[in-house]
Protein backbone atom coordinates (compact mmCIF):
# COMPACT_ATOMS: atom_id res chain seq x y z
CA UNK A 1 0.00 0.00 0.00
CA UNK A 2 0.55 3.54 -0.36
CA UNK A 3 2.74 5.19 2.57
CA UNK A 4 0.53 7.95 3.29
CA UNK A 5 3.22 10.69 4.06
CA UNK A 6 4.86 9.82 0.62
CA UNK A 7 1.46 10.69 -0.94
CA UNK A 8 1.69 13.81 0.76
CA UNK A 9 4.84 14.94 -0.59
CA UNK A 10 2.87 15.32 -4.07
CA UNK A 11 0.85 17.97 -5.29
CA UNK A 12 -2.35 16.81 -7.58
CA UNK A 13 -0.20 18.11 -10.07
CA UNK A 14 2.70 15.96 -9.52
CA UNK A 15 0.78 13.10 -9.36
CA UNK A 16 -1.23 13.67 -12.44
CA UNK A 17 2.18 13.92 -14.59
CA UNK A 18 3.48 10.94 -12.94
CA UNK A 19 0.43 9.15 -13.85
CA UNK A 20 0.42 10.06 -17.51
CA UNK A 21 4.00 9.35 -17.61
CA UNK A 22 3.43 5.95 -16.56
CA UNK A 23 0.48 5.69 -18.63
CA UNK A 24 2.17 6.63 -22.10
CA UNK A 25 5.12 4.45 -21.28
CA UNK A 26 2.80 1.46 -20.53
CA UNK A 27 1.72 2.09 -23.91
CA UNK A 28 4.53 2.54 -25.73
CA UNK A 29 7.60 1.37 -24.15
CA UNK A 30 9.60 3.74 -24.48
CA UNK A 31 10.57 7.32 -22.25
CA UNK A 32 8.05 9.52 -22.25
CA UNK A 33 9.83 13.52 -22.97
CA UNK A 34 7.93 16.52 -21.28
CA UNK A 35 7.15 17.86 -25.08
CA UNK A 36 5.23 14.81 -25.67
CA UNK A 37 3.11 15.43 -22.10
CA UNK A 38 2.24 18.78 -23.52
CA UNK A 39 1.39 17.89 -27.45
CA UNK A 40 -0.57 15.03 -26.33
CA UNK A 41 -2.32 15.82 -22.90
CA UNK A 42 -3.23 19.18 -23.13
CA UNK A 43 -2.30 20.28 -19.63
CA UNK A 44 -2.76 23.89 -19.71
CA UNK A 45 0.61 24.57 -18.78
CA UNK A 46 4.16 25.05 -19.85
CA UNK A 47 6.76 22.98 -20.62
CA UNK A 48 9.24 24.39 -18.34
CA UNK A 49 6.55 23.87 -15.87
CA UNK A 50 6.66 20.32 -16.54
CA UNK A 51 10.26 20.11 -16.36
CA UNK A 52 10.49 21.48 -13.18
CA UNK A 53 7.49 18.81 -11.75
CA UNK A 54 9.54 16.09 -13.71
CA UNK A 55 12.52 17.41 -11.82
CA UNK A 56 10.47 16.74 -8.64
CA UNK A 57 9.61 13.33 -9.76
CA UNK A 58 13.21 12.26 -10.75
CA UNK A 59 14.90 13.33 -7.09
CA UNK A 60 11.95 11.65 -5.30
CA UNK A 61 12.93 8.20 -6.83
CA UNK A 62 9.65 8.09 -8.83
CA UNK A 63 10.78 8.54 -12.24
CA UNK A 64 14.43 8.09 -13.71
CA UNK A 65 16.31 9.56 -16.98
CA UNK A 66 18.71 7.95 -18.79
CA UNK A 67 20.64 11.81 -19.19
CA UNK A 68 19.43 14.78 -18.60
CA UNK A 69 17.72 15.58 -22.04
CA UNK A 70 16.13 12.21 -22.11
CA UNK A 71 12.79 11.21 -21.62
CA UNK A 72 11.32 9.67 -18.34
CA UNK A 73 10.93 6.22 -16.64
CA UNK A 74 8.97 5.42 -14.47
CA UNK A 75 10.48 3.58 -11.41
CA UNK A 76 8.50 0.84 -9.00
CA UNK A 77 7.75 3.79 -6.61
CA UNK A 78 6.33 5.66 -9.27
CA UNK A 79 4.30 2.57 -10.52
CA UNK A 80 2.99 2.19 -7.10
CA UNK A 81 1.74 5.84 -6.95
CA UNK A 82 -0.14 5.10 -10.20
CA UNK A 83 -1.62 2.05 -8.50
CA UNK A 84 -2.66 3.44 -5.55
CA UNK A 85 -4.09 7.07 -6.81
CA UNK A 86 -5.95 5.08 -9.95
CA UNK A 87 -9.79 5.16 -9.20
CA UNK A 88 -11.36 2.55 -11.68
CA UNK A 89 -14.73 1.89 -11.82
CA UNK A 90 -17.16 -0.35 -13.94
CA UNK A 91 -18.21 3.05 -15.71
CA UNK A 92 -14.32 2.38 -17.83
CA UNK A 93 -15.64 -0.86 -19.59
CA UNK A 94 -18.57 -0.18 -21.97
CA UNK A 95 -21.70 -1.80 -21.01
CA UNK A 96 -21.74 -3.34 -24.53
CA UNK A 97 -18.64 -5.07 -23.30
CA UNK A 98 -20.33 -5.62 -19.90
CA UNK A 99 -23.71 -7.30 -20.86
CA UNK A 100 -21.33 -9.27 -23.42
CA UNK A 101 -19.20 -10.67 -20.84
CA UNK A 102 -22.01 -11.65 -18.50
CA UNK A 103 -23.88 -13.52 -20.62
CA UNK A 104 -20.41 -15.34 -21.98
CA UNK A 105 -20.37 -16.62 -18.11
CA UNK A 106 -24.22 -17.60 -17.92
CA UNK A 107 -23.88 -19.56 -20.94
CA UNK A 108 -21.32 -22.00 -19.21
CA UNK A 109 -22.80 -20.91 -15.50
CA UNK A 110 -23.22 -24.49 -14.73
CA UNK A 111 -19.73 -26.31 -15.84
CA UNK A 112 -16.68 -24.94 -13.21
CA UNK A 113 -13.76 -25.72 -15.38
CA UNK A 114 -15.75 -24.04 -18.54
CA UNK A 115 -16.24 -21.14 -16.47
CA UNK A 116 -12.86 -21.04 -15.53
CA UNK A 117 -11.31 -21.55 -19.02
CA UNK A 118 -13.82 -18.63 -20.28
CA UNK A 119 -12.90 -16.10 -17.50
CA UNK A 120 -9.24 -16.53 -18.23
CA UNK A 121 -9.96 -15.44 -21.59
CA UNK A 122 -12.28 -12.71 -21.07
CA UNK A 123 -9.53 -11.19 -17.73
CA UNK A 124 -7.39 -11.27 -20.69
CA UNK A 125 -9.17 -9.64 -23.53
CA UNK A 126 -9.98 -7.32 -21.13
CA UNK A 127 -6.43 -6.00 -20.06
CA UNK A 128 -4.82 -6.57 -23.18
CA UNK A 129 -2.68 -9.09 -21.53
CA UNK A 130 -2.06 -12.67 -19.68
CA UNK A 131 -4.36 -13.43 -17.30
CA UNK A 132 -4.09 -16.77 -14.78
CA UNK A 133 -7.84 -17.84 -13.36
CA UNK A 134 -7.59 -20.29 -10.65
CA UNK A 135 -10.31 -22.19 -9.12
CA UNK A 136 -11.60 -21.86 -5.40
CA UNK A 137 -9.08 -23.51 -2.68
CA UNK A 138 -10.06 -23.91 0.77
CA UNK A 139 -6.97 -23.83 3.60
CA UNK A 140 -8.10 -27.94 4.35
CA UNK A 141 -10.24 -29.55 1.53
CA UNK A 142 -13.46 -31.09 2.64
CA UNK A 143 -15.26 -33.40 1.33
CA UNK A 144 -18.94 -32.52 -0.08
CA UNK A 145 -20.11 -36.33 -1.44
CA UNK A 146 -19.02 -39.35 -3.23
CA UNK A 147 -20.33 -40.97 -5.85
CA UNK A 148 -19.46 -44.88 -7.16
CA UNK A 149 -19.47 -45.52 -10.46
CA UNK A 150 -19.27 -49.14 -12.36
CA UNK A 151 -17.00 -48.96 -15.29
CA UNK A 152 -16.56 -52.86 -15.58
CA UNK A 153 -17.66 -56.00 -13.27
CA UNK A 154 -14.91 -55.95 -11.55
CA UNK A 155 -14.19 -52.00 -11.63
CA UNK A 156 -15.33 -48.82 -10.23
CA UNK A 157 -14.75 -45.21 -10.20
CA UNK A 158 -14.39 -43.35 -7.40
CA UNK A 159 -15.68 -39.78 -7.80
CA UNK A 160 -14.79 -37.58 -5.05
CA UNK A 161 -16.32 -33.89 -5.00
CA UNK A 162 -14.48 -31.16 -2.75
CA UNK A 163 -16.00 -28.21 -1.12
CA UNK A 164 -14.34 -25.94 -3.70
CA UNK A 165 -16.48 -27.62 -6.64
CA UNK A 166 -13.72 -29.65 -7.74
CA UNK A 167 -13.99 -33.34 -8.39
CA UNK A 168 -11.08 -35.85 -7.90
CA UNK A 169 -11.32 -39.62 -9.62
CA UNK A 170 -9.78 -42.74 -9.20
CA UNK A 171 -10.22 -46.20 -10.28
CA UNK A 172 -10.96 -49.12 -7.54
CA UNK A 173 -11.04 -52.45 -8.68
CA UNK A 174 -13.39 -55.01 -7.10
CA UNK A 175 -12.05 -58.10 -5.64
CA UNK A 176 -15.45 -59.53 -5.60
CA UNK A 177 -18.46 -59.79 -7.58
CA UNK A 178 -21.12 -57.13 -6.41
CA UNK A 179 -24.51 -55.92 -7.25
CA UNK A 180 -25.21 -52.65 -8.28
CA UNK A 181 -27.52 -52.18 -4.77
CA UNK A 182 -24.05 -52.91 -2.87
CA UNK A 183 -22.18 -50.57 -4.60
CA UNK A 184 -25.15 -48.28 -3.69
CA UNK A 185 -25.05 -48.93 0.14
CA UNK A 186 -21.34 -48.90 0.20
CA UNK A 187 -21.51 -45.13 -1.36
CA UNK A 188 -24.49 -44.49 0.93
CA UNK A 189 -22.41 -45.93 4.07
CA UNK A 190 -18.85 -43.93 3.03
CA UNK A 191 -20.79 -40.66 2.56
CA UNK A 192 -22.20 -40.72 6.12
CA UNK A 193 -18.95 -41.26 7.41
CA UNK A 194 -16.97 -38.52 5.25
CA UNK A 195 -19.43 -35.36 4.50
CA UNK A 196 -17.70 -32.02 5.49
CA UNK A 197 -14.92 -33.55 6.96
CA UNK A 198 -11.01 -33.06 6.31
CA UNK A 199 -8.26 -36.16 5.74
CA UNK A 200 -7.65 -36.16 9.79
CA UNK A 201 -11.08 -35.75 10.27
CA UNK A 202 -12.47 -38.94 9.10
CA UNK A 203 -13.45 -41.39 11.29
CA UNK A 204 -10.69 -44.22 11.48
CA UNK A 205 -12.99 -46.95 13.49
CA UNK A 206 -13.56 -49.30 10.39
CA UNK A 207 -14.53 -52.65 12.32
CA UNK A 208 -17.98 -53.17 10.72
CA UNK A 209 -16.56 -51.92 6.78
CA UNK A 210 -16.57 -54.34 4.17
CA UNK A 211 -13.11 -54.36 2.49
CA UNK A 212 -14.14 -52.18 -0.47
CA UNK A 213 -15.30 -49.69 2.00
CA UNK A 214 -12.06 -49.57 3.84
CA UNK A 215 -10.62 -49.41 0.21
CA UNK A 216 -12.81 -46.00 -0.43
CA UNK A 217 -12.32 -45.02 2.96
CA UNK A 218 -8.18 -45.29 2.31
CA UNK A 219 -8.92 -43.97 -1.43
CA UNK A 220 -10.27 -40.52 -0.19
CA UNK A 221 -8.33 -39.83 2.87
CA UNK A 222 -5.32 -40.20 0.34
CA UNK A 223 -6.77 -37.59 -2.42
CA UNK A 224 -7.45 -34.99 0.53
CA UNK A 225 -4.23 -35.29 2.01
CA UNK A 226 -2.53 -34.74 -1.42
CA UNK A 227 -4.90 -32.04 -2.37
CA UNK A 228 -3.79 -30.37 0.72
CA UNK A 229 -0.17 -31.07 -0.04
CA UNK A 230 0.24 -29.26 -3.45
CA UNK A 231 0.85 -25.88 -3.66
CA UNK A 232 -0.13 -26.40 -7.54
CA UNK A 233 -3.26 -24.71 -8.00
CA UNK A 234 -5.31 -25.61 -11.39
CA UNK A 235 -5.57 -22.54 -13.16
CA UNK A 236 -6.40 -21.27 -16.75
CA UNK A 237 -4.07 -19.50 -18.72
CA UNK A 238 -5.15 -16.72 -21.42
CA UNK A 239 -4.04 -13.97 -23.07
CA UNK A 240 0.00 -14.74 -24.19
CA UNK A 241 -0.74 -13.35 -27.63
CA UNK A 242 -1.86 -10.09 -25.38
CA UNK A 243 1.69 -10.05 -23.49
CA UNK A 244 4.02 -10.95 -26.34
CA UNK A 245 2.95 -7.83 -28.30
CA UNK A 246 3.70 -5.44 -25.64
CA UNK A 247 6.66 -3.26 -26.28
CA UNK A 248 8.91 -5.11 -23.69
CA UNK A 249 9.08 -8.10 -25.49
CA UNK A 250 10.80 -6.79 -28.27
CA UNK A 251 13.65 -8.00 -26.86
CA UNK A 252 14.23 -11.91 -27.72
CA UNK A 253 16.11 -12.71 -25.01
CA UNK A 254 13.12 -11.45 -22.21
CA UNK A 255 10.73 -13.61 -24.60
CA UNK A 256 12.98 -16.63 -23.96
CA UNK A 257 13.01 -16.21 -20.29
CA UNK A 258 9.56 -15.40 -20.28
CA UNK A 259 8.59 -18.75 -21.88
CA UNK A 260 10.92 -20.53 -19.81
CA UNK A 261 8.88 -19.82 -16.57
CA UNK A 262 5.69 -20.63 -18.19
CA UNK A 263 6.49 -23.80 -19.64
CA UNK A 264 8.12 -25.40 -15.97
CA UNK A 265 5.18 -23.77 -14.15
CA UNK A 266 6.99 -21.10 -11.99
CA UNK A 267 5.99 -18.25 -13.58
CA UNK A 268 1.74 -19.26 -12.77
CA UNK A 269 2.94 -20.66 -9.06
CA UNK A 270 5.18 -17.45 -8.37
CA UNK A 271 2.07 -15.54 -8.93
CA UNK A 272 -0.91 -17.84 -7.86
CA UNK A 273 0.97 -18.24 -4.19
CA UNK A 274 0.42 -14.27 -3.84
CA UNK A 275 -2.84 -14.68 -4.46
CA UNK A 276 -4.82 -12.88 -1.54
CA UNK A 277 -7.39 -15.27 0.60
CA UNK A 278 -9.90 -12.01 0.91
CA UNK A 279 -11.56 -10.81 -2.35
CA UNK A 280 -9.56 -7.98 -2.68
CA UNK A 281 -7.09 -6.43 -5.23
CA UNK A 282 -3.44 -6.68 -4.97
CA UNK A 283 -1.41 -5.50 -7.52
CA UNK A 284 2.77 -6.31 -6.76
CA UNK A 285 5.19 -4.58 -7.99
CA UNK A 286 8.97 -5.47 -8.93
CA UNK A 287 11.06 -5.93 -5.60
CA UNK A 288 7.16 -6.21 -3.81
CA UNK A 289 7.05 -10.00 -5.42
CA UNK A 290 8.10 -12.09 -2.69
CA UNK A 291 9.25 -15.42 -5.19
CA UNK A 292 11.83 -13.10 -7.04
CA UNK A 293 12.56 -15.54 -9.97
CA UNK A 294 15.70 -15.60 -12.11
CA UNK A 295 13.65 -15.60 -15.35
CA UNK A 296 15.13 -12.70 -17.14
CA UNK A 297 12.31 -10.95 -17.57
Amino acid sequence: MLDHKESEMLTDRSTNILNLIVDDYINSGAPISSQTLVHTHGLGISSATIRNEVAVLEQGGYIKRPHTSAGSVPLEKGYRIYVETSDPTNDDIELSVRRSIKNSLVEVERDIDEWTEVASALLAGLVNSMAIVTFPKAAESRVRTIQLVRLQEFLTLLIVVLNESKLRRQLVPLKNRLADSELDRSANRIVEMVRGCTWNEIDTERASLTVLEEEILDSITEILREEDRTNKADHYMDGLRNLFSQPEFADNAAVAGFVEGIEDGSLAQSILHQTPDSAVVKVVIGHENQDDLDLNW
